[in-house]
């Protein structure tokens, strides 16, 4: 650790956080790839866009640094509503060290608190090292929108009250009320999804049952896009099934990169970090050594003929009956030519969207049925997944892909599925930007 930065730490200590900035000006100065200056910076600031900024740079610097990650996953629990443990600054704690028959040494590290994690700044180190936290947090909790589930049960006191009405005076006419009542309660409870989010791992909730897995646990991740979830295996063959149609469930993907991006593409490991996904890492909080994700080689992601297509078999016929209705039914003529133009815009739309990508060391391509186009990580200005709700309550997610110039560039459908696509671009961007 650079020498300013650990003289910043001290005046943070001290209270005089000007000082401490100048200092990280200072080395930032001379080196803008200072990872522990960027950490430190972010710990100092009071601003919300400006530390998760900073926090942002030292992923970019080092896409595996723990407290970094920490201190991201802090943030988004107190934006969506939680009990964030943040303190603002460097807070020096008691050290955590184990038991010593001698008086400790003065080469002992001193240990301060940053966010969440104890962090150990020490001069032998070039990375900080992350003891376990004390305390039990409240996990993050993410369902289905609160409207739809009311509307549901409204629609189901209503038929029910009226078929228990119409009952009372003839049972054989009431019977299609209950049934009806009956249906839409099934439909309302398969709406009552829900996902818990916490420092162990993940929790899924069911219509009548519930599991969880640990984050270093998950050895493998499957899209399921026919019942609309996301499936996490473990080693013992249990299986974790996250709803994709929770509110916010994007987040859920980011937090579930943030903790393990090897399950996100092809990532080589330094020695130092060792088998991520071992179980005798299970939810410890400790990191050590000097990590990094690196990329090499092409990877090819294919959207599928369905996803790409499938939309043909709808639209294709009712293109052609619309057709056959302008000249056989002139009394329907302006309705039927609309719904030609219409079905040949769908049928053009395909032609326009990305079908192919490939992802080489600082380079992105893009392919649609007119040609490629190709990006390089500095071009690309963000990366995000996003949903959209159609009128049943019914959610889409797409990854979304902001280049610095031009339009915005939507992702859905491919083969290897959505989430795993987010995370191999987003642990690809994040390598690769800061060089």
């Amino acid at each position: 650790m650079h020498q300013f930065v650990q003289s910043a730490i001290e005046a943070a200590n001290q209270g005089d956080k000007n000082k401490a900035t100048d200092f990280i000006k200072q080395v930032l100065a001379a080196n803008p790839n200072d990872a522990d200056a960027w950490l430190v910076l972010a710990a100092i600031i009071d601003e919300p866009v400006r530390k998760r900024q900073c926090l942002n740079r030292v992923l970019a610097l080092d896409p595996t640094n723990q407290i970094a990650r920490e201190e991201m996953l802090e943030m988004d629990r107190a934006a969506m509503g939680g009990n964030p443990t943040f303190m603002p600054g460097l807070t020096p704690v008691s050290p955590v060290m184990p038991p010593s028959k001698g008086p400790p040494s003065s080469s002992s590290p001193i240990l301060y608190q940053t966010t969440l994690p104890v962090v150990s700044f020490s001069s032998e180190r070039t990375k900080p090292k992350i003891a376990a936290r004390p305390g039990t947090e409240k996990p993050l909790v993410f369902k289905y929108p609160l409207f739809w589930r009311v509307l549901m049960y409204v629609f189901v006191a209503f038929f029910g009250c009226i078929g228990l009405l119409v009952t009372s005076q003839n049972f054989i006419n009431g019977l299609p009320f209950l049934a009806i009542a009956l249906l839409m309660g099934l439909t309302a409870l398969s709406f009552s999804p829900k996902v818990e989010v916490s420092e162990k791992g993940i929790r899924a909730f069911g219509t009548f049952s519930s599991s969880e897995i640990g984050w270093y646990e998950i050895i493998k991740i499957k899209s399921n896009t026919v019942k609309r979830r996301l499936e996490l295996s473990g080693k013992n063959d249990e299986t974790v099934n996250v709803s994709t149609q929770v509110s916010g469930y994007p987040r859920i993907v980011e937090m579930l990169r943030q903790r393990r991006p090897d399950l996100f593409g092809k990532v080589e490991s330094s020695p130092a970090q060792g088998n991520f996904s071992s179980v005798d890492h299970h939810n410890a909080p400790t990191v050590t050594g000097n990590t990094s994700a690196v990329f090499t080689g092409t990877k090819i992601f294919k959207k599928s003929f369905m996803a790409q297509y499938g939309s043909y078999f709808l639209v294709v016929p009712f293109c052609l009956v619309s057709a056959w209705s302008v000249y056989a039914e002139p009394q329907y003529k302006v309705g039927a030519s609309i719904a030609v133009l219409f079905c040949l815009l769908m049928i053009f739309l395909p032609f326009f969207q990305v079908s192919q990508l490939k992802v080489e060391p600082d380079k992105l391509t893009t392919e649609t049925f007119f040609g490629e186009k190709e990006y390089s990580v500095r071009q690309i200005k963000d990366i995000s997944m996003k949903t959209i709700r159609d009128r049943g309550g019914r959610a889409s997610n797409y990854i979304h892909v902001q280049p610095a110039e031009g339009s915005a560039i939507s992702l859905a459908g491919f083969s290897e599925g959505d989430e795993v696509l987010y995370g191999f671009l987003t642990n690809w961007w994040d390598a690769y930007k800061a060089r």
